[in-house]
């Protein structure tokens, strides 16, 4: 089965990331393919209330306690054919200290499920459960909107990803020397990424060329969301050129996705929008969105990166 695996964070709240998941799911389903969405915002799950419905068991917690023998036996029928739901937790507390070894049970069992299209709605912030599972999608779809502190978040939750990125594969080689270079280096100051790469090419080139194809081969998209005029939309351009300029990662910009009222209106009659707004702008860069999103995952599977540093 050819797997595909959505997640959608950020790094802030308010965003819009459950909306941009519950409604890329309800598009995905409305195509006549299987979808499973789990809610992983391990500290305020929600988005079982954008798709209409109310919180109860089974959910994520009853599967990482071992009330359930798999995850797939946690997922739900929606009122919408092809579309499945996990929900998330009720045991906040438990769930967002969730331990190591759950954490790699679960991301297991996410890639075990029966299902083409598995799409992740995940929590806020730089904890290594976001992060990680973030990194075992593919692709990753940041959401941000036009404010500059929104921007300014996923400029950082970026950063995080690189170096749990770069950490992950020195532990793997045991390169434990470099660990501290490259805090050094590159959490002080990220424009420093570049030197960092280009000094570890000149001293240790094997190190460098595992390290630098391993950063290559992380390539998230980005959505601008809540976008009020085309300035707004391209700003998300500015964006992703900005990440690739100074943190080396081949980010593909998705595109925009309106502000629109009737967002607001759906989540107080506890509706989901897409299927009640299928004309609206909205609704149709969500489609788009899907359509790029499906082009970036083949992009990725056909094109490995290459391990050669840009001009500076």
């Amino acid at each position: 089965m050819d797997k595909r695996i959505w997640a959608i964070g950020g790094g802030k709240g308010g965003t819009g990331k459950s909306f941009i998941a519950a409604n890329l799911g309800l598009h995905l389903a409305s195509l006549d393919r299987e979808v499973v969405l789990i809610d992983a915002d391990l500290g305020a799950p929600n988005l079982h209330t954008l798709l209409g419905m109310k919180a109860a068991h089974p959910d994520l917690g009853d599967f990482l306690t071992g009330s359930l023998p798999s995850l797939e036996a946690a997922a739900v029928e929606t009122p919408y054919k092809n579309l499945r739901l996990v929900r998330g937790s009720e045991n906040i507390l438990f769930i967002a200290n969730l331990a190591h070894y759950r954490k790699l049970r679960l991301l297991r069992q996410v890639r075990q499920l029966p299902t083409q299209n598995v799409i992740l709605d995940l929590g806020t912030g730089s904890s290594f459960n976001t992060l990680d599972f973030f990194l075992s999608a593919n692709p990753g779809v940041v959401v941000t909107t036009p404010e500059p502190t929104s921007i300014e978040n996923t400029y950082l939750f970026l950063k995080s990803c690189i170096m749990r990125v770069l950490k992950l594969y020195m532990d793997h080689y045991k390169i434990r020397d470099l660990h501290q270079k490259m805090l050094d280096q590159i959490e002080k100051n990220s424009q420093s990424l570049y030197g960092f790469f280009k000094s570890l090419m000149e001293t240790d080139r094997s190190y460098g060329t595992i390290l630098y194809r391993a950063l290559r081969g992380f390539r998230p998209c980005l959505v601008m969301n809540k976008a009020r005029d085309q300035e707004d939309a391209l700003l998300g351009r500015s964006v992703a050129d900005v990440v690739r300029k100074y943190l080396l990662i081949d980010m593909k910009y998705l595109g925009a996705v309106p502000f629109d009222e009737d967002v607001h209106d759906s989540l107080r009659a506890l509706r989901p929008y897409y299927p009640d707004h299928r004309n609206s702008a909205a609704a149709k860069a969500i489609r788009q969105m899907s359509e790029e999103l499906a082009y970036s995952i083949e992009f990725t599977l056909r094109t490995p990166p290459e391990v050669r540093l840009p001009d500076a």
